[in-house]
């Protein structure tokens, strides 16, 4: 074997031009791979956080009816506890069952603020500060200012927003909204700070005020439209959710409330699901791409060679030997241009997980619940660079073995011939 080894070596260095041909079209596919899983992997990261952090929570509790009303942002529909005596009362229920960390109570209503020329529709998110902190870390979008807090007629809006309304932090808006018993009114607070966010949600559709005061203005105390749980890790939270379901079956007789996982009822994040495998195969598809390149690379050479290896086969080297040489030969190639691909891979990746990518003029346009950001940040990994290296060794091996035999299926007496 240490001959084989020695002699596909040789072989090589003989066809420097194509050898070299071969390993940069291998290092191109793999840098594309490591690039590309990178860059997706951010992405999917990105929308996975958002989604969970301003929409599903890792397990949420809402209405049953809520559920097909929610794109109304109905007020008629709310979790108000299993004896009608406030939300809270789920909450202390919530917190004894092992694995739910936190609950984060939510309270969202639609709202407007004229301005001189027309109206500009929001939404309103009444929450409780110190625990919207702990879950999404808003208060590190805050660009100036601060968040509100409890008791106080106060909130926080999106750069964007501020900007359509002609406000500042520090000013005072006054926005409508219907009650939960749909009497239209008005209410003034005072803007006590500024998100500045890549996502669009957050800079132009939605404020923040505590929610005792949007309670209050509602007139549905101890109410939220919905209870996001949070778990040790959003992958591990269908292990705490046949235990929320117990206690729910237990405590709701009437049966009002429902469960939600992150990744399920939701459209999109299904088809992300679907999207990964199909982005696996995609990688396969780049490398055996750039396998066509080695593949003629090698059938050249055994071209080239027939004479040489009807040579061998009179000296007595095995057809299984041969398949062996030239199988070490696109095994050299692959593992010396994945490994290539790889490392310049890695360092884009790396680089770009640092400066991001703005899409922002591809994003012009997009629906805000998509929870798209504007930026993205690949994910530079070891598994990603290890994964991606195999693959690439993997992919080639079994496309040299076409030319490999090939050559072991020559017959002496006729190669001699040549």
């Amino acid at each position: 074997m240490k001959f084989l080894w020695n002699l596909a070596k040789k072989n090589l260095s003989r066809s420097r031009a194509r050898t070299i041909v071969s390993i940069i079209a291998i290092a191109i596919a793999l840098i594309a791979v490591v690039f590309l899983r990178g860059m997706i992997s951010g992405m999917l990261e990105s929308t996975f956080s958002n989604h969970i952090k301003y929409k599903a929570g890792h397990i949420r509790i809402i209405d049953t009816e809520y559920k097909l009303k929610e794109h109304l942002i109905s007020l008629n529909y709310t979790v108000n506890g299993f004896t009608q005596e406030g939300y809270e009362e789920i909450v202390e229920s919530l917190k004894q069952i092992e694995g739910v960390e936190q609950v984060v109570p939510r309270l969202k209503f639609a709202a407007m603020v004229s301005t001189e020329d027309k109206l500009v529709g929001m939404m309103g998110w009444g929450v409780v500060p110190e625990e919207e902190i702990k879950f999404t870390s808003i208060d590190r979008q805050i660009t100036e200012g601060r968040m509100p807090k409890m008791g106080q007629r106060e909130l926080v809006m999106g750069a964007g927003l501020l900007k359509k309304i002609n406000r500042q932090v520090g000013d005072k808006v006054t926005f409508l909204y219907s009650t939960a018993f749909d009497s239209f009114r008005a209410s003034t607070f005072q803007i006590v700070g500024k998100i500045s966010s890549s996502l669009e949600l957050l800079n132009e559709h939605i404020f923040f005020l505590p929610l005792d005061q949007a309670q209050e203005i509602l007139e549905i105390p101890g109410e939220v439209t919905e209870l996001l749980i949070i778990t040790p890790h959003y992958r591990q939270a269908d292990k705490v959710l046949p235990f929320i379901r117990e206690l729910l079956i237990e405590q709701d007789k009437t049966g009002k409330y429902i469960t939600q996982l992150w990744n399920r009822d939701y459209e999109l994040i299904e088809i992300f699901d679907i999207a990964v495998v199909m982005y696996n195969f995609i990688y396969v598809f780049i490398i055996i791409l750039a396998c066509f390149v080695l593949i003629n690379t090698l059938i050249m050479i055994v071209n080239e060679r027939i004479r040489e290896i009807g040579m061998m086969s009179a000296l007595g080297l095995k057809a299984r030997e041969i398949l062996y040489l030239f199988a070490m030969e696109g095994i050299i190639i692959g593992v010396l241009g994945s490994a290539i691909g790889v490392i310049i891979g890695g360092i884009v990746t790396k680089t770009f997980s640092v400066v991001g990518m703005d899409f922002s003029a591809a994003m012009e346009g997009m629906s805000a619940d998509l929870m798209f950001e504007s930026v993205f940040y690949t994910v530079f990994s070891l598994e990603n660079l290890i994964f991606s290296f195999l693959l690439g060794v993997l992919v080639v091996t079994i496309a040299c073995m076409i030319p490999a035999r090939m050559a072991a299926r020559l017959e002496p007496n006729e190669a001699l011939r040549i």
